[in-house]
């Protein structure tokens, strides 16, 4: 990650939401070897916004300059997934919907 210049104390609270959490690993038996993270720090708010805009920014395509390991998956549109819907059947039967609820209201 590159910050941009300026003095050591204008990001000294970003660096302390980042490093809010340490990960250990501890035996457990039946188990095997458990891995947690120790919050070290109350504030990790910025730690999971960023976390959080990395992961939105990989499934919509955004890749490191230079990183070639995985090829740019082209997502759909709303408009995309709207229309594939509307194509579909519904997740329900219908016809046993529209039985139950005549059952229901004495139809």
């Amino acid at each position: 990650m590159t910050l941009f210049q300026a003095p050591p104390h204008e990001h000294l609270s970003l660096g302390k939401h980042l490093t809010a959490e340490r990960q250990t690993e501890e035996f457990v038996n039946g188990k095997g070897v458990v891995t947690r993270w120790e919050r070290t720090r109350r504030n990790n708010h910025w730690l999971d916004a960023l976390y959080n805009a990395c992961a939105a920014g990989h499934y919509v395509g955004a890749r490191l300059l230079g990183d070639q390991s995985a090829p740019i998956k082209r997502t759909r549109t709303l408009k995309q997934i709207a229309e594939e819907k509307q194509d579909t059947r519904h997740w329900f039967d219908d016809q046993r919907w529209q039985e139950m609820m005549n059952r229901t209201l004495g139809r």
